[in-house]
């Protein structure tokens, strides 16, 4: 066969070396997210403000994106149903504001919105040690709970 070479395997092939790629910030953030309001809805067992157990999701008094500072804080985030969670979010739930009050006091809260001013800029090892903080709250009260 004339024009065509056989291939020849090279005795020194170099072994490709995988390499495990680091997750990106993205997705360490999208994973702490779900640790963090799983964390929040078991802490919490029930709607702050209606008691209902269903379709719980985890609310931030002050957003996570004007707020960076407290998306992670537990003093920000307590566990809505889902219905009342929306209505928050279209300013149609001033209850959540007089629970916090109740709950806490006025100095608390101008501490909170003093803290919701901060920027924060997590690094990869924020992040993991984050995920690995609320994992282990979790499971502690995962344990507390059976």
């Amino acid at each position: 066969m004339k024009g065509i070479r056989a291939k020849k395997k090279s005795i020194r092939t170099k072994k490709k070396i995988k390499v495990k790629k680091l997750p990106t910030i993205k997705r360490l953030r999208n994973k702490l997210d779900k640790v963090f309001n799983t964390y929040i809805k078991l802490r919490d067992g029930k709607c702050i403000l209606s008691g209902v157990t269903e379709e719980l999701q985890c609310s931030h008094y002050y957003d996570k994106r004007n707020s960076p500072f407290l998306r992670w804080d537990e003093r920000n985030a307590h566990a809505m149903a889902k219905s009342i969670h929306f209505r928050h979010h279209h300013g149609k739930a001033p209850d959540y504001s007089l629970w916090m009050v109740k709950k806490y006091d006025i100095v608390f809260l101008e501490k909170l919105s003093i803290d919701s001013y901060k920027k924060y800029d997590p690094k990869r090892e924020d992040y993991n040690r984050l995920i690995n903080h609320y994992i282990e709250k979790i499971n502690v009260l995962k344990l507390k709970n059976n």
